[in-house]
């Protein structure tokens, strides 16, 4: 299935209207979860893990420094290191350019830095790692990566990187700068969590004496039902802990995953 981006905007005015979202004003207007990054010590190795738990496809082979892996409506990045957690995440940027990305980035304090041509990344106040992305790029090479290798035998079927769980020292001041630089509009917010709409996606922030990465990240799966699913790892040696409808487990690399319905929303 092709994700293009007309599907993709469309997809987040849908979720904003029926929350009764608005977003912030921000630097830049985001409105989906564009990809996830990981580190993981063997890239071989954690490719093949989520090929075969999600059908995953590899669309870009970068040999043992990293793969990206398409999925219906975004995509997973691995590149190897020797600690497993998170690298980087993307958010999507509606009419993002690119090119003049790094000047206003710089002219607003946040010391962005390139991590290839045009490829500007910054820091949050906890050390995480972020791109700003066009809405959907890659969207061509992640449809023709699973038209042509399906993967129809996979154990599940994910239709996007639903959320990013990260943890952090303050969820207000977190809080106040995603708002201040992706305009993202808060869903809920609670003393030690809150929640920011990514058009279909969200980001998730939770209160942490060890902040600076990922408490989880979660794929939106086909045909998603708890006792069902739970049932189909298990068969594979995968262990999930339920949590109301929602299931987790680690992965090889003792990453949590978490899995949910398509379209899931705190």
């Amino acid at each position: 299935m092709k994700a293009t981006r007309r599907r993709f905007l469309s997809a987040a005015a849908g979720f904003a209207a029926a929350g009764n979202l608005k977003a912030d004003a921000g630097l830049f207007h985001a409105v989906s979860l564009n990809h996830l990054s990981l580190t993981v010590p063997d890239v071989k190795k954690a490719g093949e893990y989520y090929a075969g738990l999600l059908g995953a496809r590899i669309f870009r082979d970068m040999g043992e420094r990293g793969r990206m892996l398409g999925l219906q409506r975004n995509y997973l990045a691995l590149f190897q290191g020797d600690e497993p957690g998170l690298n980087h995440f993307s958010p999507g940027v509606d009419g993002h350019d690119e090119s003049g990305a790094g000047d206003i980035l710089k002219r607003r304090g946040y010391e962005p830095f390139e991590r290839a041509p045009n490829i500007w990344a910054c820091l949050d106040p906890d050390g995480i790692q972020h791109h700003l992305s066009e809405t959907m790029r890659r969207e061509d090479q992640v449809a023709e990566a699973l038209r042509k290798d399906p993967n129809p035998d996979s154990i599940l079927h994910a239709v996007d990187v639903n959320h990013v769980a990260l943890r952090v020292s303050d969820v207000g001041r977190s809080v106040d700068w995603y708002q201040g630089l992706m305009g993202l509009p808060l869903i809920q917010r609670s003393g030690n969590s809150a929640f920011l709409g990514l058009g279909g996606n969200f980001l998730a922030l939770f209160q942490s004496g060890n902040p600076g990465g990922a408490a989880h990240f979660c794929f939106s799966v086909d045909d998603y039902e708890p006792q069902r699913v739970t049932a189909k790892l298990a068969a594979h040696g995968i262990q999930a802990r339920r949590r109301a409808d929602r299931l987790y487990f680690e992965d090889l690399n003792g990453l949590t995953v978490q899995v949910c319905a398509e379209g899931h929303q705190p």
